[in-house]
């Protein structure tokens, strides 16, 4: 069975053909909790950014940035100065790597002593978030992920979307994801008063899981 990193979708989706030919990992900041192969939790937040060459113009493709890499036992330690729990890594260098589940796989494994076969940025759905309520990690190997519920809920979200655009009248989304819980999603429709009219401005739809 294959090893899969999973990251919380924390930017925005890639939202054009060009973006995905410069890189397959789908969204343009991502961050997980983890641990690694001898029991060392980390928290690892990266995203995209541009290359530049000799001129320093940028060039149009992906390279990768990483903002935070820590271990998170040290996060909390008070003697420790502001960003001082943080990893020190070589950003040039990170630079020459590609913004793709490869690349950033090669890097974990070789960089923090894990054997990932890959990585896999869960969306919305999913309800992954690496921030706890209580300030600490969510570490995200010991969680369990309902693909099958996350499916459901994506499927259910779209059906209500394509409802409320042809209620409307409207080409784009009018509607966004207020809650989830393990029957229902629940949605909030951001029209005006008057387009909206008589149709519920927020609605909730049970899922079939």
């Amino acid at each position: 069975m294959e090893k899969v990193l999973y990251f919380e979708g924390a930017g925005m989706d890639f939202y054009s053909e060009e973006q995905t030919s410069f890189s397959n990992v789908g969204n343009f900041r991502i961050r997980t909790a983890f641990k690694n192969l001898d029991g060392v939790e980390y928290y690892l937040e990266m995203g995209n950014c541009p290359r530049f060459n000799e001129k320093y113009k940028p060039i149009t493709n992906f390279a990768l940035r990483i903002d935070h890499l820590f271990k998170i036992e040290d996060r909390h330690k008070e003697e420790l100065s502001s960003g001082g729990y943080e990893l020190r890594m070589n950003f040039l260098e990170l630079r020459k790597l590609d913004y793709t589940n490869e690349a950033i796989t090669k890097w974990i494994n070789e960089n923090l002593n894990c054997d990932f076969d890959t990585i896999e940025v869960l969306d919305n759905f999913h309800g992954y978030r690496v921030h706890s309520d209580d300030g600490g990690y969510n570490i995200i190997g010991d969680l369990e992920i309902n693909f099958k519920r996350a499916v459901a809920r994506k499927e259910a979200y779209e059906k209500v979307d394509q409802e409320y655009r042809k209620l409307l009248n409207e080409k784009y989304s009018k509607i966004g994801l207020m809650e989830m819980d393990d029957k229902s999603i629940t949605i909030r429709c951001h029209a005006s008063k008057e387009k909206l009219g008589s149709a519920p401005r927020t609605k909730q739809i049970e899922i079939a899981v």
